[in-house]
């Protein structure tokens, strides 16, 4: 399952993540992973919740992005949940191309039961039809 926040910069996109994340953290049985480009929200996010800093490695497209997004699945069977903080910014691509990561993004969470919640620096009108459902307002 797929949850999506589109917005400007400057929006709050991040701060609904942190809470959103925040709050399952307290009631949620299975590990939560937050994907960011940097560590700034880590004295933000509760203690039980894995950040994962993308600008600690060396990844330059999507298709890499999504091989690392895995990858950190691979490693751990009780992730049930992934928040992803910037998927164009992090996945480095434009509006235009996120549909097919999303595609493969929402293959894997119903593959593995795994809820992904992105954010993305983008308007509604850019989000593809078909995950138009997925945005929270």
């Amino acid at each position: 399952m797929i949850q999506i926040i589109a917005g400007p910069s400057g929006a709050g996109k991040t701060k609904t993540l942190i809470d959103m994340a925040n709050a399952l953290a307290k009631t949620n049985n299975g590990h939560i992973v937050y994907v960011d480009a940097d560590e700034s929200q880590i004295f933000r996010l509760d203690y039980s919740i894995r950040l994962v800093q993308t600008t600690e490695y060396p990844l330059e497209t999507s298709q890499e992005f999504f091989g690392f997004v895995c990858g950190i699945l691979s490693q751990d069977y009780d992730i049930n949940t992934v928040f992803i903080d910037g998927l164009l910014k992090n996945a480095k691509i434009n509006a235009e191309e996120m549909g097919g990561l999303l595609d493969r993004v929402s293959e894997v969470g119903e593959r593995y039961n795994i809820h992904f919640v992105i954010s993305m620096n983008c308007t509604e009108e850019q989000i593809p039809d078909k995950y138009k459902g997925c945005l929270l307002q």
